[in-house]
């Protein structure tokens, strides 16, 4: 009889070659959400892929290289005493998903199943048949055929006649080649790490090769990645009885279809070294992370080589104090950032939270710890990177620790080396269920980074054989549209000098921003990038519009407004009245002051009066008297100017003449 093993959670980590912002809407410029992919629009309406009478718990979600979408999941019917494994496709370029397909039946609620895809569509999953009590154990998969929209027959991967036989890991490189790798023992001291291949278009896999053998204890979890090129490196974690500690090994292939490496000890990892997860990136760049303990305190190591044949850098910390629930595993970009996302407890906030840390490729150092969550974390999460480096995540919380009733799905986003906030996916919480989850949601960042979630929310129901009902639903983000202007740019206000004209126009897009710009003639106007500009004197005259480019990531728009004429301004305004001095006697000279103007006068005139009535030839800022003057009451106006303004005129108070 086998022994009970506890296994640690077992990871696949392969390579991959993506805030939720509103609709923008209005005559505002709509703020810019950081860290969206060009590509990614604003989430669909929530599709339900089961009905609502059964119940349901989560696998996976994946979206191949051509943004071919599956999902995975468990499904027992209204009624039922067993489980179906089953999934859903959604073709690339379509937004509805497929009938579910059952790939096997089980009495077990918790049946696991692995899933990897490929870069032209292709799909492959695999799940352990049989049991030890008759040498019945196998590992089959099955296959999904875009050019046939149909899954395969089940084939057989591996038979074994022992006591232990693990799920395989899974991944794909760029060719669409499948490598497996998986564990098999006696279920006490006898293991062995194995590994087969599964070639395009290929009927059945190849011989089960053997990685390595352990004869001290069990093999209790293994990692596999596989670069685009088809280079490969397993991890795996055993435990050896007769020292009581952990022995971590690595073997690599550093071409596609070459052999493997013999088994070597990890670089780095002791004898307390736990849960070893492995990643590449193109190029082979690749980073080995593990849990170790130092005086008791769990932390997450790392070390990095930049190709399968290359040295290992240095050991690093990349998580000083870990205590993680669930993880993401490495999550390599192409350009070499490494990522892993947790859920676990943090003693400073005293409630499980969701946490991240990036390695960066062209410093080699790890971020601080980041936290994404905002409320009390039900100890999930999920992340997937997607071909252009972008990071998704979506887990389960509430909205704290006093408040356990209502479920969300929220959601955050890294693009750009930058984390958006995080946002429920939906306004409508999900209230609780005794004894079970809620909610449970997994994601996939597609090709373009563009987020596929997969979510399972489940409603009590006392009285039913699980006492809850559940439903499978999908949301995804859509594919970017560029803006459109819905209401054609307009220019309000009085079109003359000095006046402020204002740019209006309103548009539609997701992540969209406005930019304007002033025309003169059709000219664009140095410097004139506001929604208001106020007339100058070099408007006067000429036509005036004004032009809204609206942008995002798809595209951009234009709408210019019919033009104005630019009429002349207002007479100008003595701010500061004209003066006159100088002794008022016969034979002696006034001058005058032309005083201050508002807008400033680039010129002044002068009319020197007698009596009220001007004196011929007296048009300069000075005036000598003249014995007709005496006894007389003499001013003078002065008249401003500037080009595009009337004029402004203002008349001295008289003075008697002696």
């Amino acid at each position: 009889m086998a022994l009970s093993i506890p296994r640690p959670r077992v990871v696949v980590a392969a390579c991959a070659v993506a805030t939720a912002a509103a609709l923008a809407v209005g005559t505002a410029l709509p703020a810019t959400a950081a860290g969206y992919p060009a590509s990614a629009g604003p989430f669909g309406a929530a599709v339900g892929l089961t009905g609502t009478d059964g119940r349901q718990s989560l696998i996976d979600v994946k979206v191949a290289g051509n943004g071919t979408a599956f999902a995975l999941w468990r499904n027992q019917a209204a009624g039922a005493s067993t489980w179906d494994v089953q999934a859903a496709v959604r073709p690339a370029g379509s937004d509805t998903w497929s009938a579910p397909h059952t790939l096997f039946t089980s009495t077990d609620a918790s049946a696991a199943a692995e899933l990897t895809v490929t870069a032209d569509g292709h799909a492959e999953t695999a799940w352990r048949t049989g049991t030890y009590t008759d040498g019945s154990l196998a590992l089959v998969s099955a296959g999904w055929n875009p050019a046939t929209g149909l899954w395969s027959d089940p084939v057989t991967l591996t038979s074994y006649a022992g006591l232990d036989l693990a799920m395989p890991q899974l991944a794909a490189a760029a060719d669409g080649t499948v490598t497996a790798v998986w564990t098999e023992g006696d279920g006490y001291s006898e293991y062995e790490a194995m590994t087969a291949t599964l070639t395009p278009g290929a009927a059945a896999w190849s011989a089960p090769e053997r990685l390595g053998s352990f004869s001290s204890g069990y093999i209790g979890q293994i990692s596999l990645a596989v670069a685009p090129d088809g280079a490969a490196t397993t991890v795996w974690d055993a435990w050896d009885r007769t020292t009581d500690s952990n022995v971590d090994s690595i073997v690599t292939r550093t071409t596609a279809g070459g052999d493997w490496s013999s088994p070597a000890a990890l670089p780095g990892a002791d004898g307390q070294s736990t849960d070893v997860q492995v990643s590449m990136a193109a190029g082979g760049a690749t980073t080995v992370l593990w849990q170790g303990a130092t005086n008791g305190v769990e932390t997450l190591k790392s070390r990095t080589r930049p190709t399968p044949t290359g040295s290992w850098g240095a050991v690093q910390t990349a998580v000083p104090v870990l205590q993680a629930n669930d993880d993401s595993g490495p999550l390599t970009a192409p350009n070499g950032d490494v990522t892993y996302v947790w859920a676990g407890w943090s003693g400073s906030a005293g409630v499980p939270i969701v946490q991240t840390v990036t390695r960066s490729a062209s410093t080699g150092a790890w971020s601080a710890p980041k936290t994404l969550s905002t409320g009390y974390v039900d100890w999930q999460v999920d992340a997937s990177i997607g071909a252009d480096g972008t990071v998704q995540v979506v887990w389960p919380q509430t909205p704290g620790i006093d408040n356990g009733d209502d479920h969300y799905l929220e959601w955050a986003v890294r693009t750009g080396g930058t984390w958006s906030k995080a946002t429920a996916l939906d306004a409508t919480p999900v209230a609780d269920v005794p004894d079970m989850d809620a909610l449970t949601g997994e994601v996939a960042a597609g090709p373009d980074g563009r987020a596929t979630v997969l979510a399972r929310t489940a409603v009590y129901a006392p009285g039913t054989a699980g006492r809850y009902t559940s439903q499978v639903w999908s949301r995804s983000q859509t594919l970017l549209a560029k803006p459109a202007v819905t209401k054609k740019a307009a220019i309000t206000g009085t079109a003359r000098s000095g006046s402020k004209l204002t740019c209006s126009a309103t548009w539609s897009g997701y992540n969209a921003t406005a930019t304007w710009s002033w025309l003169r003639d059709g000219r664009a106007i140095s410097g004139a990038t506001a929604a208001t500009r106020t007339l100058t004197s070099d408007d006067y005259t000429h036509k005036i519009s004004c032009k809204v480019t609206v942008r995002n990531g798809a595209g951009s728009v234009d709408s210019t407004s019919p033009a104005v004429t630019a009429a002349v301004g207002p007479a100008l305004k003595a701010t500061q009245a004209p003066s006159r001095s100088g002794t008022a006697t016969v034979g002696h000279k006034l001058t005058a002051a032309h005083g201050t103007w508002s807008p400033a006068a680039t010129s002044y005139s002068y009319s020197w009066k007698r009596g009220g009535k001007a004196i011929s030839g007296a048009t300069k800022s000075t005036y000598v008297l003249v014995k007709a003057d005496k006894g007389q009451k003499i001013t003078v106006t002065v008249t401003a100017h500037r080009h595009g303004w009337t004029n402004g005129s203002a008349t001295t108070a008289p003075v008697t003449v002696r």
